[in-house]
């Protein structure tokens, strides 16, 4: 099989899995979920080819992120964001918030 047919492999979990589930605008521990895979999964990607050309093993290592990253966030307790926006640091909650386009706010929703 070619190569580029082999990355495309572990890289669907970036392109096409992560962006599908935040699509369809989660809130809370999933939303943080999400926020956490979608940032994880590209870091997975670009390391795990230096350590191994397996690419069956570095699929099955995004897909322990996405997995441990929901984990983590719904045993962390990570329900409502704004709640616990007052303990992350700035440079984190920019990074969240970036992540969060297309929230209505561009269009000028009314609330």
């Amino acid at each position: 099989m070619d190569t580029s047919i082999r990355v495309l492999g572990f890289w669907f979990w970036w392109l096409f899995v992560i962006p599908s589930l935040r699509s369809r605008r989660p809130t809370g521990a999933e939303k943080q979920a999400l926020d956490i895979a979608f940032l994880g999964t590209p870091l997975v990607s670009f390391v795990a080819p230096a350590f191994t050309k397996d690419t069956g093993l570095i699929w099955a290592a995004n897909f322990a992120v996405v997995a441990g990253s929901y984990g983590f966030a719904f045993l962390a307790g990570g329900g409502d964001s704004s709640s616990s926006d007052g303990n992350k640091p700035g440079w984190l909650k920019f990074i969240y918030k970036s992540l969060d386009f297309g929230g209505g706010r561009e269009r000028g929703v009314r609330k």
